[in-house]
């Protein structure tokens, strides 16, 4: 193996030779001067996006975070409705079957509607 470089060119039809650096002018490529500035208007956007995405992930987390907190809330107070509810139709019922038992009447509506002319004033 040689360890020299290689410094043949290359010998395809459609290879450019490379172009030395240029030395035309005293200062630096205005070219390359604008790509360095758009490059780090880049970055910089870049940089504040990513940031805005942190803070936007930071804020979605503590959303989700109420949210839990609102639905266990919230299945906390069903139950405990749940419950009353449950609570007052037992203790319904068995008033229904004691006064179904004291005057032997069936069992009817809670309450009577009207009926007739009254209903559609």
């Amino acid at each position: 193996m040689d360890d020299r470089p290689d410094n043949r060119q290359d010998r395809r039809p459609d290879a450019r030779p490379e172009s030395p650096p240029s030395t035309a002018g005293p200062g630096p490529d205005p070219v390359l001067e604008r790509l360095d500035r758009l490059s780090d208007l880049l970055m910089r956007r870049i940089d504040r996006l990513e940031e805005r995405v942190r803070s936007l992930e930071q804020d979605n987390g503590e959303i989700i975070n109420l949210l839990i907190a609102v639905k266990a809330g919230l299945e906390e107070a069903s139950g405990d409705l749940i419950a009353q509810l449950e609570e007052v139709d037992d203790s319904a019922g068995a008033d229904f079957a004691s006064d179904d038992a004291e005057d032997g009447s069936e069992e009817g509506p809670l309450f009577e509607a009207p009926c007739g002319p009254t209903m559609l004033h």
